[in-house]
């Protein structure tokens, strides 16, 4: 399903006459949303929606998506909404934005049912990789746990008999804890450079930044309703307000869970749909294990020609090496009720007698 926005009767006669002459891809269904166009296009065959397809799937609708929304099917080619596999869209037969006298009506064009390969088609010189497509999702291991214990020993120490949580890269879902300061410069963003058009996914975006600063999904909801009136003065048409509903709607996101919001809700994806500027963060193209060995490097060259080197705050493995040193004796228990760490955290950074890793 594919929106095109702010479609007036010369950009429908434009779009009509490109799927006549083949220009564009004839979809199966035409809908009227009032100002615009849903454009849906049936699948020959239903796509199992696994996790390791969304990517591809998200970059081909994008693509779709750059090649309906043109000057000549919109009078505001520029403001395309790059929006997401999962965008919901209005139902038929429900009222439009113009109100209950104009329902969403839909309009069959064809019988057409395409394959991926059929819309990638379509799209001039478009470079997407479908091959992911086609690969099978892995299946869990069958690996008992007895004979994971003999197979991979140090992994069998971690995760059961220490009971550390199972570490995900980015690229698997996994997330981190940001600092709070990221969520304040988002929350100033939405003041200073949202305009209408990526006000609805900048209160998502307020979400993800939420969830990766570990803030409470109370205080999000707080901060995201304080934005209603500042957002709605946005407003450029008289059939496009931003009302409480609207914030509400975007807050569904934080149903989602943390993992999932935070990976979906990439730099990428919030530029897309916010229309912010976000600049990636600046390592002169170098490795992140570079460019941290570069900088601890640089703290102690400044360190030896005398500066003043802020350390800032303790590191849980120092913590702990310096209560083990105090406290020679010391057991983990003690060291876990004193720290305030986490169990799993002093775990991993105790040493034994020997001074070993444990």
């Amino acid at each position: 399903m594919v929106d095109v926005d702010y479609v007036g009767k010369q950009q429908l006669k434009n779009l009509l006459k490109q799927f006549g002459n083949g220009v564009q891809l004839r979809p199966t269904y035409l809908v009227s949303s009032g100002k615009g166009v849903h454009l849906y296009y049936f699948l020959q065959e239903p796509v199992q929606l696994y996790r390791n397809r969304e990517e591809v799937l998200a970059e081909l609708k994008e693509a779709l998506i750059r090649r309906l929304w043109n000057d000549t099917s919109s009078i505001r080619p520029d403001s395309l909404d790059i929006i997401g596999i999962y965008q919901g869209f209005r139902c038929v037969g429900s009222q439009s934005k113009l109100g209950v006298d104009f329902p969403v009506k839909a309009y069959k064009l064809s019988e057409n049912r395409y394959t991926l390969e059929d819309i990638k088609a379509s799209i001039p010189s478009c470079k997407v990789d479908l091959a992911p497509l086609y690969e099978k999702p892995r299946r869990k291991s069958t690996v008992t746990l007895e004979e994971a214990k003999e197979l991979y020993p140090e992994w069998y120490e971690k995760r059961i008999v220490q009971g550390e949580p199972k570490q995900k890269s980015k690229k698997q879902g996994g997330t981190w804890v940001c600092n709070e300061a990221l969520y304040e410069w988002w929350k100033r963003k939405i003041t200073e450079e949202v305009k209408a058009g990526g006000r609805y996914f900048s209160i998502m975006a307020l979400c993800s930044y939420g969830l990766k600063c570990g803030i409470s999904e109370q205080k999000i909801r707080r901060d995201a309703y304080a934005f209603l009136d500042h957002l709605e003065s946005l407003t450029e048409d008289e059939d496009n307000h931003f009302s409480r509903a609207d914030v509400k709607d975007a807050l569904r996101a934080l149903k989602g869970g943390r993992k999932r919001l935070s990976t979906i809700a990439s730099r990428e994806w919030i530029e897309d749909n916010t229309k912010v500027t976000i600049p990636a963060d600046k390592r002169n193209y170098r490795k992140q294990e570079a460019y941290l060995y570069l900088a601890r490097r640089k703290k102690e060259d400044m360190k030896v020609i005398g500066e003043v080197v802020k350390e800032g705050r303790p590191t849980a493995e120092r913590t702990v090496r310096e209560w083990q040193e105090s406290h020679p004796a010391g057991k983990k228990a003690d060291c876990i009720r004193e720290t305030g760490l986490a169990k799993h955290t002093v775990y991993k950074w105790w040493k034994d007698i020997n001074n070993e890793n444990i």
